[in-house]
């Protein structure tokens, strides 16, 4: 199940700078200042604010997370359940699948959270994962899990592990992310880079990198490379733009 949760008031009024919102600021301002303004009027007023402001917010959270769900690669499953006698199954672990989205979801202002709660009539937990934005918009995701409750384990170790599993899945439902059995994109792989961005190229990231304060360890993990040095020269446009755009517009270049 998944839904979107609006913003609380006091974060919807943060976003007044917006163009449009800002210019429905001057009618209020130019409306309050008016001895004779109609008190419904500028309630209405307030009310087509409010409405705007959390428009533009959630187009804003959207066009987030539309470039950042592009931008995921498949990731591999590294993990191994045996089965005994059985043979066993491949799958993806928790912490190789934060690896590769943990970079991306930084770079356009996201954060991925959870948290549980107990299912009702039975001892099951129900994992919810939430993706945040910094402009205060969120979408949720929740799955009920029985306690994995494996050979060997105690109860501490079975919520854990339920946790764990609650976790990869709510992230799949959020990001769309598919799992393979073999990872080509997600690792760094130098011999396969042969041809590097410039040192203009490098230099123009370094200003952007600068001008936006974005972390540079973040962007090097969302670009797959260890410097700008090891940039493929194909990976630049897009890192360039994805730079640009976080400059508030009327900052230029």
């Amino acid at each position: 199940m998944s839904e979107v949760i609006e913003r609380p008031k006091a974060q919807v009024a943060a976003k007044a700078s917006a163009p449009q919102a800002a210019s429905m600021m001057e009618v209020i301002a130019n409306a309050a200042s008016n001895p004779n303004c109609d008190i419904e009027k500028m309630q209405a007023l307030l009310a087509m604010q409010d409405k705007l402001i959390e428009r533009e917010a959630r187009a804003e959270f959207s066009a987030a997370m539309a470039t950042a769900c592009g931008e995921i690669p498949q990731v591999e499953r590294n993990g191994t359940v045996s089965l005994g006698g059985k043979g066993g199954y491949k799958f993806t672990k928790w912490e190789d699948m934060d690896r590769v989205i943990r970079p991306i979801l930084a770079l356009h202002h996201l954060r991925l959270s959870f948290n549980t709660r107990s299912a009702e009539g039975s001892n099951a937990k129900v994992i919810i994962g939430t993706i945040s934005h910094a402009n205060g918009q969120s979408q949720s995701a929740e799955i009920e899990l029985p306690l994995d409750a494996g050979q060997g384990r105690n109860p501490l170790q079975g919520f854990g592990s339920t946790i764990s599993y609650g976790k990869r899945y709510c992230a799949e439902m959020l990001l769309n992310i598919v799992r393979c059995d073999e990872d080509v994109d997600g690792k760094y792989q130098p011999q396969k880079q042969a041809n590097f961005i410039s040192a203009k190229q490098k230099d123009e990231l370094i200003s952007l990198l600068q001008k936006t304060g974005a972390d540079t360890a973040a962007f090097l993990a969302w670009a797959r490379c260890r410097s700008l040095d090891e940039m493929d020269a194909q990976t630049f446009p897009k890192a360039r733009q994805a730079l640009l755009s976080k400059i508030p517009q009327g900052d230029g270049k």
